[in-house]
């Protein structure tokens, strides 16, 4: 059970890696990129990624198949199962291309219409797909300038 504005532990741990107690390091190693990932029930997992490579190839590497579904094309920007919110970027980041723009637009209209049929407003859920804080994790390469960036899945 969950009570509100309390975190809890998850158990059974998904991985060895895994473990929300764990500090962030306080300085990264040249090319790493410490990443703090909200996951349901208000847990956060503090892992790194490293420069040059994606969002997506750094949360494959941390084993969140449990709370993630991850993207099913395999981080090729075909389907949008990898998107995540950035809620804090300690640089700006990269802008989003055409393709990534293009899936999110697609996938915001899907959602949209599901949410359409179920009696929601599909305008305000497809808002968050199109929110420059949505990003497809296969298509944020990582910087060093990136250190410390603080996301949702």
């Amino acid at each position: 059970r969950v009570l509100r504005g309390q975190a809890r532990t998850l158990v059974p741990a998904p991985s060895k890696a895994w473990n929300p107690e764990r500090e962030p390091p306080s300085k990264s190693i040249s090319g790493t990129i410490n990443l703090s990932i909200r996951l349901p029930e208000e847990a956060v997992l503090h892992t790194q990624g490293t420069a040059g490579s994606t969002l997506y190839d750094a949360l494959m590497a941390a084993d969140l198949n449990d709370v993630w579904p991850g993207g099913a094309c395999g981080g090729a920007c075909n389907c949008s199962t990898c998107r995540v919110e950035i809620d804090v970027a300690p640089a700006p980041l990269l802008p989003r291309e055409d393709d990534e723009l293009d899936m999110l637009d697609s996938a915001a209209a899907a959602i949209s219409r599901q949410a359409d049929a179920a009696g929601e407003d599909g305008a305000a859920v497809a808002e968050v797909y199109l929110a420059d804080k949505s990003r497809l994790a296969c298509q944020l390469v990582l910087r060093e300038e990136d250190d410390g960036l603080e996301l949702t899945l």
